[in-house]
This record gives structure tokens, C-alpha cells and sequence, in this order.
């Protein structure tokens, strides 16, 4: 994005940068009021009566975006070579808007591809060992090597050979990071980072001067699963940011994969204990390869298929049409709950449902998790 913002999008990225707000308050509060120029322009009194917003954390709320500058965050982006895409924007990965607490901004260096959709997220733990190099690096050569997309956290250790690999043999990778994209963490990564830019992209859902902090990196987490198709761990202890984003992917309806390690490694434990908790075992990356390869074919395929008119909708299958019913109740736009409990879908086979008919071109999606009819 450049400094010429619409109002709607100057208004998302001021909701972003108030510390009070985070996904979900972002969602209710878009919600409530229909747009988010309408909750910026809110007096306290009014963002008091959104539900479940107490009322000395709406007065916090006035007095931050009374201080926020949009203005000032995108003329630091900028200066740095850094996109800021909006949920509301056309190039917003179409998967996170499937997730509950999708970011309302990303801050992106480098270029996320259409292609990224197809992608495999690869994590694990900082303290990796040999065997947990080797491995992490072979799986991401081999999994970019096919084509498809490395997303990790740029973290010390497993992440960080996950990158390395995928950019060894010309490979696509996505780094998404706990921090804002004017820090560098770990600063061992600087120049990795600017490997990634070259092949790929950084990506943070955080201010551009944000520090990285405890509590920003199971957020990052949710990012990774829901970009990824599946997601692999690799090393990890029984407690750990890769099993938070494992459970995250399970959560999200993905494929989780472990990999078995030496039985006396602390750094075995994550991965066994999410085998016995049933994710699948991955003796190889082309386990994983041959498990999404039916849905990165369906995904190859929509992006295909031409664009179904929204007066064509007799095209659709019974369940794009039970959605589209559900849809069409409604002009302000339905969230993905209430289409939940309209059609009585479960949430993986909603969310697929929802992929298709937006990128179909009959739906798409608006602020506050919200979907409606293209007309």
C-alpha cells in the first residue's frame, strides 16, 4: 500500500495500531459499527455499548485513537521498502481471513505470490540439534523443490534451517515474525532476512517499530498455520511455541505432521506426544507433499476455473448454494459463525466452502469476519 489510503483502510490500520485492540476486539468492533471509519469515529460512550467491552477499556480505547497516526506508520513503511496490505484488500491471503483472530493489517516485505497458498509450514525448536538440522533442511529443499511454498518464524534453530533450505535450491519462503519489520531478531538473521526478501517475504501483523515481545509470538504462530496447508514439526520440547502452532493448525482444520526422534531427546518429546495425540508421522517431506497434494490440486484448479457471475449461481454445488442463501438474508454482510449455525456446516468444510465461492468471485469477504454476495 502506498500513503494514498482510502478511508476504510486508514481507518483498519489506526484500529491496529491502538494496544487495546487486537483481532478480535478489531472484529467486534467493525462489527458493531459496520466499518471501521464508523468505530474510529466512535465517542467513548458508543465503543462502551459493544458487548463485552468494559467500560473503562473503552474510555482507553477513545483516548489511544485520539493518538494513533496511520499517516505516520505508512510513511515508516515506506521508507523501508514495506507493504501494508489490509484485511479489506484484494491481495490478502485469501486463508487467514478463514481463521477467527485474522490480523486486520499485514506489514509485508518482499511479495507474497498468489502461489503461496500452496505452502507448508516447517517449525520446530530453538535449540535444534544435528539431527534436527539436517532434517529441517533436507524436508524444506525438498518441499520447495516441488513448488510449494516454506513458511517459518525466522526463529533461532529449526525455523531458521527451514529457511536455509528452501533457499538453497531457488525455493519460495515466508518468514513470519514477533516483531515489527524495523527490528531484526534474532540479529544473527539480518542477512537471511534479506535472503528471504529476494525469495520471498517477511511478514508481521505488527507496528513497524514494534519490539519483539512473549506475548507477540503465539500470535505470530496463528499466522503460520493459517497460511500453511499443513504443518510439520521438527524438535521440539513438551512445552513450545511448534506445538502452539500445531494445535493452532488443528484448530484451523489443517494436517498436522511430526517427525520421530532419538527416544532420549528432550527434543523428541513434542513430536511424539503429537503423534500419540494423532497427528500424522512424517518419515519424509514427500509424506507431506502426497497429503496436500489433492488439495493444492483443488486450489490449482480454482484459480483456473473462470469466475462464476453472480446471476450463474444454478453452477453452484447444493452447499455453495445453501451458503449463498444464507448470504443473500442479509446486506450488511454475515459472519462465519452465524453462517455456521445457519447451514449447520461443520468449520473445515464451511471455511472450504467460503474459499471457493471468493475466489469464484460469487462472495467476498468485508471487516469484521463478515461475508456477503458480489452482485
Amino acid at each position: 500500500m502506498n500513503l494514498n489510503l482510502t478511508g476504510e483502510q486508514r481507518s483498519i490500520l489506526a484500529l491496529s495500531l491502538v494496544p487495546d485492540i487486537g483481532p478480535r476486539r478489531f472484529q467486534a468492533l467493525t462489527a458493531f459499527f459496520g466499518s471501521a471509519q464508523n468505530a474510529c469515529a466512535a465517542g467513548e460512550k458508543d465503543i462502551a455499548a459493544v458487548e463485552g467491552l468494559p467500560r473503562e477499556t473503552a474510555s482507553r480505547i477513545a483516548r489511544q485513537l485520539a493518538t494513533v497516526d496511520p499517516e505516520k506508520e505508512c510513511r515508516s513503511a515506506a521508507d523501508a521498502g514495506v507493504r501494508i496490505i489490509t484485511c479489506i484488500d484484494s491481495d490478502y491471503p485469501a486463508c487467514l481471513k478463514l481463521i477467527g483472530d485474522y490480523p486486520p493489517v499485514l506489514y509485508v516485505r518482499g511479495r507474497l505470490e498468489p502461489d503461496d497458498e500452496i505452502s507448508i509450514a516447517v517449525v520446530g525448536t530453538r535449540h535444534a540439534t544435528a539431527y534436527g538440522g539436517n532434517v529441517a533442511e533436507k524436508f524444506s529443499k525438498e518441499i520447495a523443490g516441488h513448488g510449494i511454498t516454506v513458511i517459518s518464524g525466522l526463529a533461532r534453530g529449526i525455523d531458521t534451517y527451514s529457511h536455509q533450505g528452501a533457499l538453497s535450491v531457488g525455493g519460495r519462503t515466508v518468514a513470519v515474525l514477533g516483531n515489527g519489520l524495523l527490528k531484526h531478531y534474532p540479529p544473527e538473521n539480518k542477512k537471511l532476512e534479506e535472503k528471504i526478501v529476494d525469495s520471498g517475504a517477511l511478514v508481521s501483523e505488527f507496528a513497524m517499530n514494534a519490539d519483539p515481545d512473549k506475548s507477540h509470538f503465539p500470535r505470530r504462530n496463528r499466522i503460520i498455520a493459517g497460511m500453511a496447508l499443513a504443518t510439520v514439526v521438527i524438535e521440539s520440547d513438551i512445552k513450545s511455541g511448534a506445538l502452539i502452532t500445531a494445535e493452532l493448525a488443528l484448530e484451523q482444520g489443517k494436517d498436522v505432521f511430526a517427525v520421530p526422534g532419538p527416544l532420549f531427546s528432550r527434543y523428541s518429546r513434542g513430536p511424539h506426544k503429537l503423534i500419540k495425540s494423532g497427528a500424522q508421522l512424517a518419515e519424509s517431506a514427500q509424506d507431506i507433499i502426497d497429503a496436500i497434494a489433492p488439495l493444492a490440486e483443488w486450489l490449482k484448479k480454482k484459480k483456473r476455473a473462470t469466475l462464476a457471475p453472480a446471476n450463474e449461481i444454478q453452477i453452484l454445488d447444493a452447499n455453495s448454494r445453501k451458503i449463498v442463501a444464507a448470504l443473500d438474508r442479509s446486506h450488511d454482510g454475515v459472519t462465519i459463525d452465524v453462517l455456521a449455525q445457519e447451514t449447520g456446516f461443520l468449520p473445515g468444510e464451511l471455511a472450504g466452502c467460503l474459499l471457493d465461492l471468493e475466489i469464484k468471485g460469487v462472495i467476498r469477504s468485508l471487516a469484521g469476519n463478515r461475508y456477503v454476495r458480489n452482485y
